[in-house]
């Protein structure tokens, strides 16, 4: 008789832990969507921060002093919080991250256009115009480009200490795009 209620209790306990994963997964699912929403040049994304509205993205060509070919996006950047911001693509940093023939490439330098100088900080409700540059491979040739777009979100009483904070990133769009060889 013993042994007949260890089997079930054994049992009914794994059962309910089947039902808890699988109830998981689901909420999981829902909360962190595994394929982003897919934008075009023109269209607004929320970061949690920031919204960023890509404008258009261009090969500059090598300098003649030397520098390797770099790619230029330009972006409109929001601050959507009530303060100024000096993370504006959260911290750690997750600016847009571009990929090359499945291979990511470093993170971009962001210049302000208004004045060619490195965004310190963005102020609240201030929408500005940035470049993002990324230096690309020597040998790589003009073609298809994906960027992904990632959101931070904002708790305002996280559980560990009860206070507002802005916790992990999650993918919020994706782009898809091509470039042709101008020469």
């Amino acid at each position: 008789m013993l042994r007949r209620l260890r089997v079930r209790l054994v049992t009914s306990a794994g059962v309910a832990a089947a039902l808890l994963f699988g109830l998981w997964l689901k909420v999981e699912d829902a909360r962190a969507p595994k394929d982003p929403p897919l934008i075009v040049p023109g269209q607004s994304v929320d970061l949690g921060r920031v919204e960023l509205t890509p404008l258009s993205l261009i090969l500059a060509p090598p300098a003649q002093d030397g520098q390797p070919a770099r790619l230029l996006m330009q972006v409109r950047l929001l601050n959507l919080t009530g303060e100024s911001q000096t993370a504006v693509f959260g911290f750690p940093p997750h600016p847009p991250e571009l990929t090359i023939n499945d291979v990511a490439l470093p993170e971009p330098e962001v210049i302000l256009d208004r004045d060619d100088a490195p965004l310190t900080q963005l102020h609240p409700r201030l929408a500005e115009q940035v470049t993002l540059i990324w230096q690309v491979p020597p040998d790589w040739q003009p073609g298809p480009l994906a960027l992904m777009f990632h959101r931070q979100t904002f708790k305002l009483k996280d559980n560990l200490y009860g206070q507002s904070s802005w916790l992990q990133f999650q993918p919020a769009a994706r782009m898809a795009l091509t470039l042709e060889d101008s020469s």
